[in-house]
């Protein structure tokens, strides 16, 4: 794949991945109960999807085409990363205040899309196939949606948008969508 081609489906990957903004904002907003009824539908429904999809096999023929060039070589063979973003929401919905929650998934689907296309159309790979540019965008990305989830909070977010950035750039074994979300709101939690 050339690497217009390589930019053209990361940027398709990244704008569904923007389309989970949805999430964040359900989490600040939606009441209770209706919030954790509506994150754990959000994940039943995305794993229902990812299981038919693996095992019936009329059922990818007819997905396929849709949403195949926006897959990983891994999430061809197994689940697609989106389980783990829906579940991460529904757990710290229920483990954290809604505005850290809110905070905490921003930071995923904002600043991980920032550094995938800075990173790649700007950025040259240092090391672990990320790049510095890719990661400044990832902390001024989180940095934006953290003063609108959590406003006057300005060192916390800080501190948790570098946390996010350097968790987003390393080679860690765990998905991003399980990472960056995780361990921005622990820092979120302690100096709140």
């Amino acid at each position: 794949m050339s690497l217009g081609a390589d930019l053209q489906t990361e940027w398709g990957r990244k704008w569904i991945h923007l389309a989970t903004f949805a999430v964040p904002v359900w989490i600040a907003y939606a009441p209770d109960p209706l919030r954790r009824r509506g994150l754990l539908l959000a994940f039943v429904v995305v794993l229902a999807v990812d299981l038919l999809r693996l095992s019936w096999k009329a059922f990818r023929q007819r997905l396929e085409p849709h949403i195949g060039a926006y897959l990983r070589d891994n999430e061809r063979r197994g689940l697609t990363s989106v389980h783990y973003l829906t579940l991460t929401a529904l757990v710290l919905a229920w483990v954290t205040t809604r505005s850290i929650a809110a905070t905490a998934m921003a930071f995923l689907v904002v600043g991980d899309a920032a550094a995938a296309l800075v990173g790649r159309r700007f950025g040259t790979p240092r090391r672990w196939g990320k790049s510095f540019e890719g990661s400044a965008a990832c902390f001024v990305a989180c940095m934006a949606v953290g003063l609108l989830f959590l406003p006057g909070h300005p060192g916390s977010i800080a501190a948790a948008a570098l946390a996010a950035t350097l968790v987003e750039a390393l080679p860690l074994p765990l998905d991003d969508n399980l990472s960056v979300p995780w361990v921005s709101a622990g820092v979120l939690q302690l100096l709140l």
